[in-house]
């Protein structure tokens, strides 16, 4: 039989196309009786404003752990994180991206997890691990991280610097006190999108920015001993088909159409 475009164009989309995106999203709050946010923020997902968020909270120098985080389906799965942290926190309205006067991210932005280094020219590194994951998928990381206070002494938890294999990116700030009402990658956000290790690992960290030490500059013109993580959502982009598999499904395709050929 001749593979002709129209077959050729069918095995591609039969073994190539994407899964339908899973979307894993967590809260990170001061404490259990924290609103937790709930429905869409900058990543697409299919639940749409219905989407269900995990709550994660602490306090002091601790790692936190959770398993079997939900989907925002509210189904379980076999996703877990871990997230070193110095203290938690939650501010008033108003001093960062709430979501502007309608506050829609106010629940998103204004608690959140924090490290915390000894002054504003040292560096403080804390470091977590997104695992459970499928290491034939391909995932984009959205990693939040925008703190209360955008001026004063130790311009407090504004941004973060963000590594993940290698890669680091800067959360920032847009100039308007209680922010202007949006979620914009590079600003409120940073997002990755990383293969995970055969073992289904995602290792990533978090550090203060340090003008001239870790960053070239804090963009709202200081160095920060603060830096937040509100929260992350994980989303499965894509799946990376195994060789063996789709070569079965295509010839189990070519078989079926070659039955039914006139």
């Amino acid at each position: 039989m001749r593979a002709t475009p129209r077959l050729t164009a069918l095995l591609l989309a039969a073994f190539s196309a994407p899964l339908a995106a899973q979307v894993i999203n967590i809260d990170f709050d001061e404490s259990a009786i924290s609103p937790v946010f709930s429905g869409l923020a900058a990543a697409p997902d299919p639940s749409g404003t219905a989407a269900v968020w995990n709550q994660m909270y602490g306090s002091g120098n601790a790692v936190l752990v959770a398993s079997g985080l939900r989907n925002s389906a509210d189904e379980v799965t076999g996703v877990g994180i871990s997230l070193g942290i110095n203290g938690s926190y939650t501010s008033t309205a108003g001093q960062q991206e709430n979501g502007g006067a309608s506050l829609v991210y106010q629940n998103l932005m204004a608690d959140y997890v924090f490290l915390s280094a000894p002054t504003n020219l040292e560096v403080m590194t804390q470091y977590g691990a997104i695992t459970g994951l499928d290491p034939l998928k391909l995932y984009d990381i959205y990693l939040y991280a925008q703190g209360n206070n955008f001026s004063g002494q130790y311009s407090d938890g504004q941004n973060a610097l963000i590594t993940i294999n290698g890669v680091s990116k800067q959360t920032s700030w847009d100039g308007v006190i209680g922010g202007n009402g949006l979620l914009a990658e590079g600003i409120e956000y940073v997002r990755f999108s990383v293969l995970p290790d055969p073992t289904g690992r995602v290792d990533f960290s978090y550090a203060n920015v340090v003008a001239g030490v870790n960053a070239t500059t804090d963009l709202d013109g200081m160095s920060s001993r603060f830096a937040a993580i509100n929260a992350i959502q994980i989303v499965d982009v894509a799946a990376v088909p195994e060789p063996a598999v789709t070569m079965l499904g295509a010839i189990g395709l070519l078989a079926l159409l070659r039955r039914r050929r006139p």
